[in-house]
């Protein structure tokens, strides 16, 4: 059998078959089932023509240009010896697909997104969103493609090593507890046979770091003060009330942002907020003391027409931004002091300090969950009573330091 019918110069010369002025594909042969096929428009496909157990089969190598008349040669030799040594060259690549593509649906970005995907109604939006951008940021370019059950330990520490180098220690460790609960979630799917983030020790591996508290104040002084700096704050007003309301509501930042005025009942003076906003996915109604529901008619005129209660300055459609209210703080020169979560620490370190209340009532004005299922259940209607009467005292004692 004659091969190596062809020369570079003539595949680069060759054209499509005219038949009755019509162009048409022009199979030109260089032997052993090698063809160069020019398209009607042009195109130049390298294919592999052979038989195999009595069925014949044609094996796509490759594209002319990118493909030289050399290379082209080499694949069909390598197919050539395949097909020589009892394996079917078409079929081998069809089942090279099959298994790629089933590896792309068990690599690690797809897993973690499915996990995402499953946790989305059980934790926070703005939790979720970091959680994503940091898969995206750090671990995705890395491993996001190679199947989750070939990625070593080697692997994960090299990456949270690399994030730990740029000052984040404490991120650090926390992307190595979220990749420990999306292994765990593989597991479950019998993805991996063993979860290796477990095996990982951080202490080891990476350095370690202190927690550090959420800056608040809970000098009754300082409050009087800082309570002050709010009430006389000329900057937007969005974000004066928003700070002020936050002040006497202790809610986290985002349920603040997102706060719309659907949410508020005056006639009841409470305030629900719907389960999809809460860390804890569980619907909370908070009482408003009287000072909380002057702040809201304070600014009820000037937003009212918004579906948000404190708008972006910058759009009516668009919530406030989290560094907006932390800002703020700067500005009054509480920055190194305090920050928008920090009223949460603050009433619950003063409330407990009072001595007066329960701690399952300043829990759940805070929205912790409580784990003890029963208590959960039991004296609602009690709660309540006492949850207003914390709430009050609350709005007075910030009224009384700052008029102190």
């Amino acid at each position: 059998m004659t091969t190596n019918k062809l020369t570079a110069k003539m595949v680069q010369s060759a054209k499509p078959k005219k038949l009755n002025g019509v162009l048409k594909d022009n199979y030109i042969a260089d032997g052993g089932g090698l063809y160069l096929i020019v398209t009607a428009k042009g195109g130049k496909l390298w294919r592999y023509h052979y038989s195999f157990q009595n069925k014949k089969y044609r094996l796509a190598l490759g594209k002319y240009p990118f493909l030289s008349l050399k290379e082209a040669r080499k694949l069909h030799k390598e197919a050539q010896i395949k097909k020589a040594n009892g394996i079917n060259p078409v079929e081998e690549r069809r089942v090279k697909k099959l298994q790629n593509k089933k590896e792309q649906k068990n690599s690690f970005r797809e897993v973690a997104e499915d996990y995402f995907k499953k946790r989305s109604s059980e934790i926070a939006p703005s939790t979720l969103k970091k959680h994503v951008n940091a898969m995206k940021k750090d671990f995705y370019p890395i491993i996001g493609n190679k199947p989750i059950d070939k990625i070593e330990r080697a692997e994960l520490v090299r990456i949270a090593q690399t994030i730990q180098e740029r000052g984040a220690n404490e991120t650090a460790h926390r992307l190595i507890n979220l990749c420990s609960q999306i292994w765990r979630y593989a597991l479950q799917l019998d993805k991996v046979k063993h979860n290796i983030v477990a095996d990982i020790s951080k202490n080891d591996v990476l350095q370690s770091f202190k927690h550090t508290p959420m800056r608040t104040i809970t000098d009754p002084q300082r409050i009087g003060e800082l309570m002050r700096a709010l009430h006389e704050y000329h900057g937007e007003y969005s974000t004066k009330w928003a700070l002020l309301f936050m002040a006497h509501t202790f809610v986290r930042s985002s349920n603040i942002r997102f706060a719309e005025w659907e949410e508020i009942d005056f006639k009841k003076r409470v305030w629900i907020i719907p389960s999809h906003k809460m860390k804890a996915k569980a619907e909370h109604t908070l009482p408003l003391s009287n000072q909380a529901i002057s702040i809201l008619r304070a600014i009820e005129p000037y937003t009212k027409d918004s579906k948000y209660i404190f708008p972006s300055p910058l759009s009516r459609s668009k919530t406030l931004s989290e560094n907006t209210l932390n800002t703020a703080f700067k500005r009054l020169g509480f920055g190194s002091e305090m920050v928008s979560h920090g009223f949460r620490s603050m009433f619950s370190t003063l409330a407990y300090e009072n001595g007066k209340f329960r701690g399952e009532v300043i829990e759940m004005l805070l929205a912790h969950k409580d784990p003890n299922k029963i208590r959960r259940a039991y004296n609602r209607a009690t709660y309540e009573d006492e949850k207003r009467e914390v709430i009050e005292w609350w709005s007075g004692f910030l009224e009384g330091v700052r008029n102190g």
